[in-house]
């Protein structure tokens, strides 16, 4: 990443005209390894130092999240459940949608009727009552222990962020359409990382939970930017004022994205993303 380096030692003194830059974690601000790359760090670094707050957006769970906004040094909230929940490290709430309370104990046992694994998201974390390889598989990916009850039907219904059926992919894709479609207008329905078929309150996606941190900071669409790869990226890659989609990204990304970076590492591919937003600030400040 010299061409990146040099370019934004070179930078001068720009003033971006955008204010927010919201930034997916998986597979956007890190790879499998989990680890934000060199090159990730000191992009994110420098559009903070031109001036945006800088928010990161994911379907993880809020205490998920908190190890990465640490790292970065970032003072902003965290966006989780896919929108969900927007709330600060320091657990203040500034917006939070629950499911609706009618439709959790049918997903619950329709879930377990189909043979999938059922998870719950809710303000005090992730719960679940039945450990399979596919629970295994969700806690490897996270740092948040989850919760374990002895049955997910005795979880207040009130509060739920998000559910979650896992399988295997051919399942899950199989699974989409004909469930997006029964609740097309009741939930948000989306098909995540390939074993993860996720539920989200009506109209809730990372694009509402963005619009709530925008709105509270005072800035318009035209103010932000966001930087994604998955299918649940789709909504804020269009809402923002500039979407820009990760070179390895889902079709549906690329094709909401205003931008696509070209051919780049999984670790890299963010700071190249930045890097062509700072070369192309249309508003310039020269001291």
């Amino acid at each position: 990443m010299a061409h990146l380096s040099n370019t934004l030692e070179n930078r001068g003194s720009i003033a971006l005209r955008w204010k927010l830059a919201a930034i997916d974690i998986d597979d956007t601000l890190v790879d499998a390894d989990r680890a934000i790359s060199a090159a990730n760090r000191r992009a994110i670094a420098e559009l903070r130092r031109l001036g945006a707050a800088v928010v990161l957006a994911s379907g993880r769970s809020h205490a998920n999240m908190a190890p990465f906004h640490a790292q970065l040094g970032l003072d902003t909230p965290l966006i989780s459940a896919n929108g969900a929940l927007v709330r600060e490290v320091t657990g203040a709430v500034w917006a939070q949608h629950g499911m609706p309370a009618s439709l959790v104990p049918g997903l619950i046992e329709e879930g377990r009727r189909r043979g999938l694994s059922v998870l719950l998201y809710g303000l005090a974390g992730v719960y679940v009552d039945r450990r399979t390889s596919f629970t295994e598989y969700d806690q490897s990916r996270n740092d948040d222990v989850q919760i374990e009850v002895p049955d997910l039907r005795g979880v207040p219904v009130d509060g739920i962020h998000k559910l979650i059926w896992m399988a295997e992919p051919e399942a899950i894709t199989r699974l989409t359409p004909e469930l997006s479609e029964r609740f097309e207008t009741r939930l948000t329905v989306t098909h995540t990382d390939p074993p993860y078929l996720e539920f989200m309150p009506p109209g809730i996606t990372k694009a509402t939970g963005l619009a709530d941190v925008a709105e509270h900071y005072g800035f318009d669409t035209g103010q932000v930017v966001a930087f994604g790869d998955g299918n649940n990226d789709v909504t804020m890659l269009q809402w923002a004022g500039v979407g820009i989609a990760m070179a390895h990204a889902k079709a549906a990304a690329k094709a909401a994205a205003d931008y696509t970076v070209p051919e780049a590492p999984v670790n890299e591919s963010l700071a190249r993303g930045i890097e062509w937003l700072i070369e192309r600030s249309p508003n310039r400040c020269h001291e």
